[in-house]
């Protein structure tokens, strides 16, 4: 398990999208970064390592929901 946040909540869940095999970690000073693996793929999670919000996770959640819905729709699996 590699440590990429100090909210246990955000680690788990980053660490579950590199388990997945469909993201990349990217290590930075403040944020880290997760890249889909996909081709056609052009979003970038930003990941702070020591959130100062209480609500970070929930951003970060929100964030890659967001994403997943719009690659879904750019590849055609869901129609919008």
């Amino acid at each position: 398990m590699i440590y990429i946040s100090a909210d246990k909540r955000i680690n788990d869940f980053c660490n579950a999208l590199i388990r997945s095999g469909r993201w990349n970690f990217y290590r930075g000073g403040k944020h880290s970064i997760l890249k889909h693996k996909a081709p056609t793929s052009h979003k970038a999670l930003v990941v702070a390592v020591t959130p100062s919000k209480g609500n970070a996770f929930k951003m970060l959640e929100r964030e890659y929901n967001h994403y997943i819905r719009a690659y879904l729709i750019q590849t055609g699996v869901i129609i919008a």
